[in-house]
């Protein structure tokens, strides 16, 4: 559920003017001077509803939602009868995935206009949040009817066939709202979303850069452009989100697996420490913490965190691996064994837990086990170019030098990762 929050927050804009402004018009970037210098003039003007809100809509941005309610409520109160300024409070609700919240916040726009454009559409994210999408979508095309340029309507529209996965309507209703409203980012950001989760890359490359032209400080257009990327521009979009927005685990963890990729062990544990403290709960974060104390030497450490992950989320097969190859570290050999096997089971399409065990067998002399895994894999990837190799192994240690042959120059032709072994071995005597 705080997923699906995370995904709708930027949707969310309600702007206190009648005509609706670009959200980056209305939060300032929300780096910790812009916080500061918000908060000081929020405390000298405690009657002004503009400093309340500008401040509340910098802290909702960072993340920092208990703080967002209490400004943006005063915010509302000061600026008695708003329904924008109420529909402000309910986006703090929307972005924790507080249902109770939400809908408290839409009572309170109901009962200043019941039949209003936005209340009608805090009804319908309400009614997303609790994944009750059908309810949502009567709301929203009854408003459509009435009105199919509104631009909350069209949006909130494209969000929730989004969360269906119903492309053709999803990109339809975002492109309708980008024309109600072309200055605005959101559109553009659910659409690259949308592309970036049905394998269009190029295409959610295009739509999240205009996002990003449209509003440079958004944090979630910073980290769906950044993790998208996956360079050096990339990582540094995705760092200031984590950083911006210290409390947002999936942030802390894109950060973490990209820092641990690139060899930084000391930053990616650091973020994955930072995700867990924003989210005990958060399974990826213990899963990426276990690997980078693993590759650390930490093993007891490691151990726990991934022990950790499995008991948040079973079906880990990543996390399983990982374990298993820290038993193996450990001289729990059978044990590694077992646990190679269950992340095999799980993805079968993924040789990685065989080879590993294989490679293992091999390490201890076992090439009956070692044969016992690779067929495991051959059997449904007969090609697959790694077990291949290994299988050249298993016949060398067999004494079997033809039939290694064979073996080594299969998996040369199905483009070993171990090509430069393999070919050793074939010159070898």
């Amino acid at each position: 559920m705080r997923r699906v929050a995370l995904l709708l927050v930027v949707s969310l804009a309600g702007p206190l003017l009648a005509r609706p402004a670009p959200l980056h018009a209305q939060a300032p970037h929300a780096q910790a001077e812009d916080l500061a210098a918000l908060a000081e003039a929020s405390r000298r003007a405690p009657r002004d509803a503009a400093s309340q809100r500008a401040y509340g809509l910098a802290l909702l941005r960072a993340g920092r939602y208990r703080e967002a309610r209490q400004s943006l409520g005063r915010a509302a109160q000061l600026s008695r009868g708003s329904l924008e300024a109420l529909y402000d409070v309910a986006r703090v609700s929307f972005a924790e995935g507080d249902h109770r919240g939400a809908d408290a916040a839409c009572r309170a726009m109901a009962r200043v206009d019941r039949a209003a454009t936005l209340t009608r559409v805090c009804e319908a994210r309400t009614d997303l949040t609790w994944a009750r999408s059908a309810r949502a979508f009567d709301v929203l095309r009854e408003l459509l009817a009435r009105d199919p340029s509104a631009f909350e309507a069209l949006l909130a529209l494209g969000d929730a066939h989004r969360l269906r996965a119903s492309v053709a309507e999803a990109e339809a209703a975002y492109q309708q709202a980008s024309a109600a409203s072309p200055a605005r980012f959101e559109p553009y950001l659910g659409l690259g979303r949308l592309y970036a989760a049905n394998g269009r890359r190029d295409d959610a490359l295009r739509a999240l850069r205009r996002a990003h032209e449209l509003d440079p400080s958004d944090l979630d257009v910073a980290f769906e452009l950044g993790r998208l990327l996956a360079n050096d521009e990339g990582l540094e979009l995705v760092r200031r989100a984590a950083s911006e927005r210290a409390a947002w685990p999936e942030a802390q963890v894109e950060l973490g697996d990209e820092l641990a990729r690139r060899g930084d062990r000391a930053g990616a544990e650091a973020a994955y420490r930072a995700a867990i403290a924003a989210r005990a709960d958060h399974e990826p974060a213990h899963a990426g913490l276990g690997r980078v104390l693993l590759a650390a030497g930490e093993t007891a450490q490691a151990e726990a965190s991934l022990r950790r992950a499995l008991e948040l989320v079973q079906n880990d097969a990543q996390a399983m691996i990982a374990l298993g190859e820290l038993l193996a570290r450990t001289d729990r050999v059978e044990e590694a064994y077992e646990t190679y096997r269950g992340a095999f089971g799980l993805d079968p399409r993924n040789a990685e837990p065989m080879l590993r065990a294989a490679r293992l067998a091999l390490s201890e002399g076992r090439d009956v086990l070692a044969s016992g895994f690779l067929d495991s894999i051959l059997r449904n990837q007969p090609e697959q170019a790694d077990a291949l190799a290994l299988y050249g192994d298993v016949m060398r240690a067999r004494g079997d030098q033809a039939g290694a042959r064979r073996y080594y120059e299969r998996a040369l032709a199905a483009g070993t990762s171990e090509r430069a072994r393999v070919e050793a071995a074939l010159r070898a005597p």
